[in-house]
């Protein structure tokens, strides 16, 4: 049975700060006024807080002036964010030794803390999609390799690289057959 396999990589992202960009309603520190926005900044200590609205607009202004439960939120999301804004990911195909018609194949990610302080654990999922067929059948299947990792400690404007797991990758085509 010969197989081969038509790839296409799509690697999909998640990192602890995820879930700090979500959308949700802020309330002024009386409680007599609210708005929708996601949080983009904070910056403790000036007492700042940046956030985007809907419509694409982006304001900032002072901490202070939101109810207590805001505050604690913004609070516990400021780490995330700083990891947000200052992490830059490059991905790398490596192709391994052929053996016999399939080339191992993985991705280097590599994860550069551009901020000034060192991270600890950013945690990234990824998914590689790829078809793989069969000449003598016809037809292929859609398949999907997952995992996640994570970086460890990374130092102010340091970088590690993180490989994926590899996939097989088969390039070869069924030569013609029949007359005509």
């Amino acid at each position: 049975m010969k197989n081969f396999t038509i790839y296409l990589l799509v690697i999909t992202l998640t990192t602890v700060c995820a879930d700090a960009i979500e959308q949700r309603t802020y309330y002024s520190a009386d409680k007599s006024k609210s708005f929708t926005a996601t949080l983009t900044a904070v910056d403790a200590k000036k007492g700042k807080v940046t956030v985007r609205y809907p419509s694409g607009s982006v304001k900032s202004f002072p901490i202070n002036v939101l109810s207590e439960d805001c505050k604690k939120y913004i609070f516990s999301k400021q780490d995330a964010l700083s990891i947000a804004r200052y992490i830059r990911l490059d991905f790398d195909e490596v192709k391994g030794v052929k053996s016999g018609d399939a080339i191992p194949t993985h991705y280097n990610i590599e994860v550069y803390n551009r901020g000034e302080n060192s991270i600890q654990d950013v945690q990234i999922k990824y998914t590689l999609y790829y078809t793989q067929g069969n000449l003598n059948k016809g037809g292929s299947d859609r398949k999907t390799a997952t995992g996640t990792l994570s970086s460890g400690k990374i130092y102010d404007s340091d970088s590690v690289t993180l490989p994926t797991q590899s996939i097989s990758i088969v390039r070869k085509s069924k030569p013609a057959s029949g007359g005509g």
